[in-house]
């Protein structure tokens, strides 16, 4: 669910149209999910439309236009979800999840079978992508291979303990496609949302992300904030922030994979390796996507430091400050932090 929701945020975010099919929790928990990561509360029609399919599992009263009547009949939920997808130009669709709503017809895998033939030939013909949700064990293992069999990847989430008691998500790619992956890779949630997936364990990056920070609070920046790469959609997710963000960190969307978004401060630091210097954001050609938001809050210089753990750069420490050409004392002193922060993070890395 958490990841379904990091990739529905990414696509609203963006302005995509999107659907989402829900079976364990109503449309209002859809919203106030969303809405913890960034997302308006108030979301138009025209970009998300929830397909409701717990409401009358539950014998609650039905939220929204697409809301299932009844769950007897498998070709109705196919209809709502059809005309779910009228009138949007190849949105984004998720099923969250496809073993809850299947499992109400455990005793009839047959229509089962129809049922998700028919969903998925609807999903192929009129949506862009879909990500669907499955919990391992809840079905019959033949029909949890026939549904494998029908999609075009599946990635694998598990939960593990480390040898301190603590209990880490980890994600793999079992195929995308033709590719193979067996790398566990680390899927992490800190308090502002999901942050994705990334092959380093990042549970312990959040504190010293804080300290880093207060550190450039203290310094004499105006706001402050500490992001890590996600490495399944190459996007820079903000775990810490100091000062006056004031919202600025919802509008920011760092994507690496972006022309435009991806090569600001932070995305040329993240490719180089190096800080990148901005003495003023009003004339910087680079800094156009988030110009406007960051005048609005008085953020006219900035500067991005790469925290490199294991050779490469894997977090940020971006800085916004209230005047003009970023002061060279200033640099030198968040420079020294940030080799202080790569110690205890290379040493978090390894235990």
């Amino acid at each position: 669910t958490r990841f379904i929701y990091t990739s529905l945020a990414y696509c609203l975010k963006r302005k995509s149209p999107a659907v989402i099919l829900v079976t364990d929790y109503p449309p209002r928990t859809v919203l106030e999910n969303l809405n913890r990561i960034g997302v308006s509360k108030v979301i138009p029609e025209s970009l998300l439309r929830i397909v409701d399919c717990y409401s009358v599992k539950a014998g609650k009263v039905l939220e929204t236009r697409y809301a299932a009547k009844t769950l007897k009949n498998p070709t109705e939920i196919n209809i709502l979800l059809s005309e779910s997808l009228s009138g949007v130009e190849e949105p984004m669709v998720y099923i969250d999840s496809i073993s809850s709503l299947m499992s109400v017809f455990e005793d009839s895998p047959q229509l089962v079978r129809v049922l998700i033939e028919r969903m998925i030939a609807n999903l192929r013909e009129k949506g862009k992508y879909s990500l669907v949700a499955m919990t391992s064990g809840v079905l019959e293992e033949r029909l949890t291979r026939f549904i494998e069999s029908t999609v075009d990847g599946i990635a694998e989430m598990r939960v593990v303990e480390s040898d301190i008691g603590e209990f880490r998500r980890q994600l793999r790619y079992k195929s995308i496609r033709e590719k193979h992956d067996t790398r566990w890779m680390f899927f992490n949630v800190f308090g502002s949302g999901v942050i994705g997936v990334t092959s380093i364990d990042l549970s312990r990056f959040e504190n010293i992300g804080s300290w880093l920070c207060q550190r450039a609070l203290e310094s004499g920046c105006r706001m402050a904030w500490f992001g890590v790469i996600g490495e399944f959609f190459m996007k820079v997710h903000p775990v810490a922030d100091a000062g006056f963000e004031n919202g600025y960190l919802t509008t920011i969307d760092i994507d690496l994979n972006d022309p435009e978004r991806g090569y600001g401060p932070t995305g040329t630091a993240a490719r180089t390796g190096r800080p990148v210097i901005i003495n003023d954001v009003a004339v910087e050609p680079s800094f156009e996507p988030w110009r406007e938001e960051a005048l609005r809050r008085g953020y006219y210089s900035c500067a991005a430091f790469p925290v490199n753990v294991g050779g490469r750069p894997i977090a940020f420490l971006t800085v916004c400050c209230g005047g003009r050409e970023f002061p060279s004392g200033l640099i030198k002193s968040l420079e020294s932090s940030v080799k202080d922060a790569e110690k205890s993070l290379s040493q978090a890395s390894s235990t």
